[in-house]
């Protein structure tokens, strides 16, 4: 009996801890909607309060070594590696670059963006961006780059282009399959870009130096390791 009330003080104490921990999180912009949903499902189980942040990759950066109470990172690796802030990092699954026309606008293959009635193109920022630098890199792999110049439209962010594709400000726009998948029904059609004409997209969290050490990170971390978190990122495409 004594052993069951000292587990239980134990149990308690920790849950304590971790209620007063707050994790605090900074991702990609095209990753809002699953990065949200997991922190939503690991605060339910959990307890431990989460807050979260979003930007294009070099907004995310700024962040991190603005704020010291950032302790993961979500993005590209290819991104978040050069930033030489993490001391390692976690899988978790692997993005599509996709192209998402306005309603009324039908394709076939990215060929078709040379038709003239694809007049105004969205990207998101090229060098800021994990998928405005796949489309970039794509554009130019299959020759589409010079031809597209001037019909190019550059924005910050991937919820930027989904927000102009949506309304129309856009004929099409490059985003990623989560974004895609949340313009159903407000555009037009969707189609993969060949993913041989960019780079590999690995999804990962980065977890910072000096900065992942408490309860509440560790839990994260290994609650993205579970089978709850893995159908959260495959219901967004990834």
């Amino acid at each position: 009996m004594q052993r069951f009330l000292l587990a239980c003080a134990a149990f308690l104490l920790a849950a304590n801890a971790w209620a007063a921990d707050t994790l605090l999180v900074a991702a990609g912009a095209g990753y809002r909607k699953p990065v949200m949903e997991l922190l939503e499902d690991f605060s339910k189980s959990s307890g431990i309060r989460t807050e979260a942040s979003f930007g294009n990759m070099k907004q995310v950066e700024t962040q991190a070594r603005q704020n010291p109470d950032i302790a993961l990172l979500i993005g590209d690796r290819a991104f978040l590696e050069p930033m030489g802030l993490a001391e390692r990092f976690q899988h978790l699954g692997t993005g599509r670059l996709v192209l998402v026309t306005a309603r009324g606008q039908a394709i076939a293959s990215l060929a078709d963006l040379r038709e003239p009635r694809f007049k105004r193109i969205a990207l998101p920022d090229r060098t800021k961006a994990v998928y405005g630098n796949a489309a970039a890199t794509c554009l130019a792999r299959l020759g589409l780059a010079q031809p597209l110049a001037e019909r190019l439209v550059e924005v910050a962010t991937v919820p930027q282009v989904s927000a102009y594709v949506a309304t129309g400000e856009v004929d099409a726009g490059f985003l990623n399959r989560t974004e895609a998948l949340a313009l159903q029904g407000r555009a037009g059609a969707a189609i993969d870009a060949p993913q041989d004409c960019y780079d590999p997209i690995e999804l990962s969290v980065g977890v910072l130096k000096g900065r992942a050490g408490g309860a509440a990170a560790r839990a994260f971390l290994d609650y993205l390791a579970s089978p709850a978190a893995r159908q959260v990122l495959e219901r967004h495409g990834m």
